[in-house]
C-alpha cells in the first residue's frame, strides 16, 4: 500500500508552484493575452475573491492584494471595490515582471535548465524515469520535456500541468489580468523582486535537496493528494479565507526536517525582509502603489501584514 504523504509536504508543493512557478509557464504572450480584458470589464456584483488591505503610516498609503498564481474564466471581472483601488493606483508592483517572454526564456534556460553537455535529469532519476514518460503522457507531451530541467523545475511543471487538469491556468492568475490592466491604462509595472532572483532562489536548492522535492511531487499525483490540495488552497483564495491560508502556513511551520526548512526559512519567510523593505520604498515614493504579492506571504506571525504592523503600518482591509 502506498504511503500518504504527510499534508505539509503536499501543501508544501503547492505553495511552491502557486508562488513562484506558474508564472514561469504564462509568459508566452499567447497566454497572457488569454486573460479576460481588464481595463473596460463591467465589475458587477462579482463576489471579493482574494484579498486585498490598504496600509498606511503617516501620510505614505499603499495597497496590499493577494493573488492567485493560477485561476479560471470566472474568477473575472474583478469585484467593483477592488477595481476601483486598482484604477486610483498610478503604479503596479509585482513580484517579478513576467509580461514579455523574450526577456524571461533566457533566464528559465540558464538558471532552471542543465546545460548541454551535462547528464540530464533522466540520468539522474532513473527511478523515475517510466513514471515521468507515464506522466508526460498521459499530458500529451514527450517525456523529452522534462529531460534537460532540473529536479524543482520538473517538480514545479508536473504540478503546474496538474493544475491544468483540474481546470486552473497561469493565464487567468491574478498577476496576468494585471499585466493586461496595466497596459491597456498606461501605468507602470515595477518589480520587487525579479524573475531572476526567484530562479536562483530555488537553484540555490542542493541537487539531493531537488531530487527529495520531484520525488515528493510525484508521489503526491500518484496518491491523489496533488489534486485535494490545488482545489483547498485556489478555494480558500476564492473564498477570502484567511483563516484557512493561517491553517496551511502553520502546517508547513510545524515540519523539522532540512528540506522543509530551505523552504520556509528561504523560499517563503527568507524573502518578506526584502518585499518589506520594498513596501516601505513604495510606499515613500509619493506615487500610490497597488503591490502584488502570492496571498500566502501576507499571512502568519512571520508574514507581511504582521511584519508592516511591527514597522508601524497600519493594515486594515478593503471591504
Amino acid at each position: 500500500m502506498r504511503r500518504l504523504l504527510p499534508e505539509w509536504r503536499r501543501v508544501l508543493i503547492r505553495l511552491l508552484v502557486l508562488s513562484l512557478c506558474a508564472l514561469w509557464l504564462s509568459s508566452a504572450p499567447a497566454q497572457v493575452s488569454a486573460a479576460p480584458a481588464a481595463a473596460g470589464a463591467p465589475a458587477g456584483e462579482s463576489p471579493k475573491r482574494g484579498f486585498l488591505w490598504e496600509a498606511h503610516k503617516g501620510e505614505r498609503r499603499v495597497y496590499l492584494l493577494g493573488t492567485i498564481h493560477v485561476g479560471k474564466t470566472e474568477f473575472y471581472p474583478m469585484n467593483a471595490d477592488y477595481l476601483a483601488r486598482l484604477r486610483e493606483a498610478e503604479v503596479i508592483a509585482v513580484e517579478a515582471d513576467v509580461s514579455e517572454a523574450a526577456r524571461v526564456a533566457p533566464l528559465v534556460q540558464k538558471w532552471a535548465y542543465y546545460p548541454g553537455g551535462t547528464p540530464g535529469l533522466d540520468a539522474r532519476v532513473p527511478a523515475l524515469r517510466s513514471r515521468l514518460e507515464e506522466l508526460a503522457k498521459r499530458d500529451g507531451l514527450s517525456a523529452d520535456v522534462f529531460w534537460r530541467m532540473k529536479p524543482w523545475m520538473a517538480a514545479n511543471t508536473l504540478v503546474v500541468l496538474e493544475a491544468a487538469r483540474l481546470g486552473f491556468s497561469p493565464a487567468y492568475a491574478t498577476e496576468a489580468f494585471l499585466f493586461d490592466f496595466a497596459r491597456k491604462a498606461g501605468k507602470p509595472i515595477v518589480e520587487i523582486e525579479s524573475i531572476e532572483e526567484q530562479l536562483r532562489l530555488f537553484d540555490s536548492a542542493t541537487e539531493a535537496l531537488q531530487l527529495a522535492y520531484l520525488q515528493q511531487a510525484v508521489e503526491s499525483i500518484d496518491d491523489g493528494s496533488n489534486q485535494e490540495e490545488i482545489t483547498r488552497l485556489v478555494s480558500a483564495w476564492e473564498r477570502g479565507d484567511g483563516t484557512e491560508m493561517e491553517r496551511l502556513l502553520t502546517k508547513m511551520r510545524s515540519a523539522k526536517g532540512v528540506a522543509e526548512r530551505f523552504v520556509v526559512e528561504q523560499i517563503i519567510d527568507g524573502r518578506h525582509p526584502h518585499m518589506v523593505d520594498a513596501i516601505e520604498r513604495f510606499a515613500a515614493n509619493g506615487k500610490l502603489h497597488l503591490i502584488a504579492v502570492g496571498s500566502l506571504h501576507y499571512f502568519g506571525p512571520n508574514g507581511l501584514l504582521e511584519l508592516l504592523r511591527a514597522r508601524g503600518f497600519t493594515v486594515v482591509p478593503v471591504s
